[in-house]
């Protein structure tokens, strides 16, 4: 096939690829000024300046668009840990990747709980969340099993081991979201928690000085400053 003959193809596609740019742009700016409440397909596609039922060549309903959103959000943030993580034991390794997402949602609170609160109950097998959930298990569970084979976590069952440690990542990151922990604290808790998970004892290396503190304030279901 020639130069010439494809050309229309690659125009068509990155038309394409800017469009749904421009609708999630969009809606993101209807998000910030609006909330979930004032998101709507036809504020979106307006905010986008393109037809009303361009919005559904690209996304099959809001619920996926905002789906897409969180993805993008998290996607970054978890691209970013994974190539910045340090030689530490797991515990350290999980907590690193945590502290990255963590960031990540506190730089926009109100827009996070928006797009938590949207996605939490959507489920789309085909969907971003879904792939991304996919990769995240998977490297968990493989620092698992690694760790296992190296004597640093025994008799963890490492599918077990990574439904655990994302029930303890996402509950502390809804408590910091809701303003009950601050950031040490966050990572704090996720620390002590870990390290009974893996080696049964709570102690360990802290990620600060509040690292005492912060568990406490969980425990005895109190907030942390």
């Amino acid at each position: 096939m020639s130069e010439t003959s494809t050309r229309p193809t690659g125009v068509r596609q990155e038309r394409k690829r800017r469009t749904r740019q421009a609708l999630l742009d969009a809606a993101r700016r209807v998000l910030e000024r609006r909330g979930m409440a004032g998101l709507t397909t036809r504020e979106v596609a307006a905010e986008a300046g393109v037809a009303a039922g361009t919005f559904f060549v690209h996304f099959p309903d809001l619920a996926t668009l905002v789906e897409t959103l969180l993805d993008e959000h998290v996607g970054q943030a978890l691209d970013t840990a994974l190539r910045t993580l340090p030689d530490g034991d797991l515990v350290t390794r999980l907590v690193h990747v945590a502290a990255r997402l963590y960031e990540s949602y506190d730089r926009e609170p109100e827009l996070s709980r928006q797009y938590i609160s949207a996605a939490l109950f959507h489920r789309h097998p085909d969907g971003p969340t879904e792939r991304r959930m996919a990769e995240f298990r998977a490297w968990v569970t493989d620092e698992f099993a690694r760790a296992a084979g190296a004597g640093e976590a025994p008799g963890q069952d490492p599918a077990l081991a990574f439904a655990a440690y994302f029930s303890l990542y996402f509950g502390i990151l809804v408590a910091g979201l809701r303003g009950e922990l601050d950031r040490d604290g966050r990572l704090a808790v996720l620390e002590a928690a870990l390290r009974r998970l893996v080696h049964g004892t709570a102690t360990g290396s802290g990620t600060g000085p509040g690292a005492g503190a912060g568990a406490a304030g969980v425990a005895g279901g109190g907030r942390s400053a």
